[in-house]
């Protein structure tokens, strides 16, 4: 029979080591949020710099466009990188931290609420990065723009070889298209990928932020370097590349009919908010 006092010594141990675990988990989970904080004259976004199977990735520039991942916290990281991250601009979640109560709407009977691009376009308009007039004049391109978007155009492409290799296997390439446009801040891509909960193909937008213009913790520039364990890097969208931030907009407007339809509704509950 175990004692009293050795199981209650145990049962405190298992306490202890259920508090350290928990602990452990809510730092990680915290670690890899995208958070978007209002300054005076800016709106900055921190990213997780080393959650490599997340939204947001640290890539190599290639030749090809699509760039290739890299070990973060092995690879000295500088001009020649960039951060992707694949934005969103909805959830679904009133309580996700960035979350933009004001912008509500219906998608095929579900509510959704603006986050992450809302908030940054949000907020950058109540600082006067971006004017309603740059929102009003981007609502009336993507109104000419709903049908014919990327999505519905373009087509993924498969070459099947004729010959087969010595130990009977077949080769096939497939071809996956994809728009970027560069600017001096950064670029977005509009790819298009396999559904993952559906049958079809989807237009999938990915922010490219350079190595380069990553801030570190204290506002300053990033020196290169390896990543340490759960660093996070900051991004500041301002006056200077307001024009990349439309851009983005932009990209989700001509990407798909849906996306376009849901840009336009959350343009329009900004500019409602404005006046």
């Amino acid at each position: 029979m175990l004692s009293k006092s050795f199981m209650r010594k145990t049962i405190t141990i298992a306490i202890i080591f259920c508090g350290f675990a928990l602990h452990a988990f809510s730092t990680d989970a915290e670690y890899k949020l995208v958070r978007i904080e209002t300054l005076t004259n800016s709106v900055r976004v921190r990213l997780p710099l080393t959650d490599v199977t997340g939204k947001v990735r640290v890539k190599e520039k290639s030749l090809d466009g699509f760039g290739l991942p890299v070990a973060p916290s092995k690879v000295l990281l500088g001009k020649k990188h960039y951060l992707e991250w694949q934005i969103g601009y909805d959830t679904p979640d009133p309580k996700d931290i960035t979350v933009v109560p004001e912008i509500k709407f219906t998608r095929k009977g579900e509510t959704k609420y603006g986050h992450e691009l809302s908030k940054i376009i949000f907020e950058a308009v109540r600082l006067g990065l971006l004017s309603t007039n740059e929102l009003v004049h981007e609502v009336e391109l993507l109104k000419k723009n709903s049908t014919g978007t990327f999505e519905e155009s373009r087509a993924v492409e498969v070459e099947v070889s004729t010959n087969t290799t010595a130990d009977g296997f077949q080769s096939a390439v497939q071809k996956l298209p994809q728009f970027t446009k560069t600017t001096p801040h950064g670029s977005v891509q509009i790819q298009l990928k396999q559904k993952q909960r559906a049958v079809g193909y989807q237009a999938m937008i990915y922010v490219c932020l350079p190595m380069d213009e990553l801030l570190a913790m204290d506002g300053s520039p990033r020196p290169p370097s390896k990543a340490k364990s759960k660093e996070t890097v900051f991004y500041d969208f301002n006056r200077e590349n307001g024009a990349f931030l439309v851009d983005i907009v932009h990209a989700f407007g001509i990407a798909s009919q849906q996306h376009n339809e849901d840009i336009r509704k959350i343009l329009g509950k900004i500019l409602e908010t404005a006046h």
